[in-house]
């Protein structure tokens, strides 16, 4: 059989597979080939140590626990000579450089940080000048909080450093692969999110 006319029909069965897996969602070239990735992936996977080998959801979480690790290592030693004490002020700074104000728990939650732990981080910012907060004229209660002019400076001074983090955690990923892990962690974390809105 000619290899181009077996493969195409290999990409038909995938796709009618994928079509019948996705009747309620938008199909498109990109959610596709995302989808094929996977599953090829996932039957070569399983072809090497057998569909019951080992507990995946534990490797799997355990490997994101130590991400997470090496990332606030990283963080803290690039941030150590700056005033920002942890990941969490930077990052707090860079999201609110973003927009014009967040409401103080819009900011805290979008970090997934306990309140009192998101509060002090706030409290550490306000402190030092980075952040400012204000009444929010939509609810009397609530306060919002804006990057102050020293903030961006601070922020546009610990942003090489930032990168160079940034870098080393995907230092051995293609684009491809950076690609593709940005959208399996989107589905994971939109996952979450619902289960946490619930």
């Amino acid at each position: 059989m000619n290899k181009t006319l077996k493969v195409t029909k290999e990409l038909i069965h995938w796709l009618e597979e994928f079509s019948q897996e996705n009747l309620e969602t938008e199909i498109s070239l990109e959610s596709f080939i995302i989808w094929l990735n996977s599953r090829l992936f996932e039957e070569r996977q399983r072809s090497q140590h057998g569909q019951d080998h080992g507990d995946l959801d534990m490797e799997v979480s355990f490997l994101l626990s130590l991400q997470n690790r090496h990332y606030k290592a990283y963080a803290k030693n690039a941030l150590i000579d700056s005033d920002l004490s942890s990941p969490e002020g930077f990052s707090f700074l860079y999201h609110l450089n973003m927009v014009e104000s967040f409401r103080k728990m819009e900011l805290i939650k979008m970090h997934q940080l306990e309140p009192p732990s998101g509060i002090e981080v706030l409290k550490r910012l306000i402190h030092r000048k980075f952040i400012e907060e204000f009444d929010d004229p939509d609810d009397k209660r609530a306060r919002r909080i804006r990057i102050s002019e020293t903030g961006k400076q601070k922020l546009q001074s610990l942003l090489p450093k930032m990168q160079e983090v940034f870098s080393s955690m995907t230092a051995e990923l293609s684009l491809n692969e950076k690609i593709h892990l940005i959208s399996f962690l989107r589905q994971m974390n939109d996952y979450h999110l619902k289960l946490n809105t619930k």
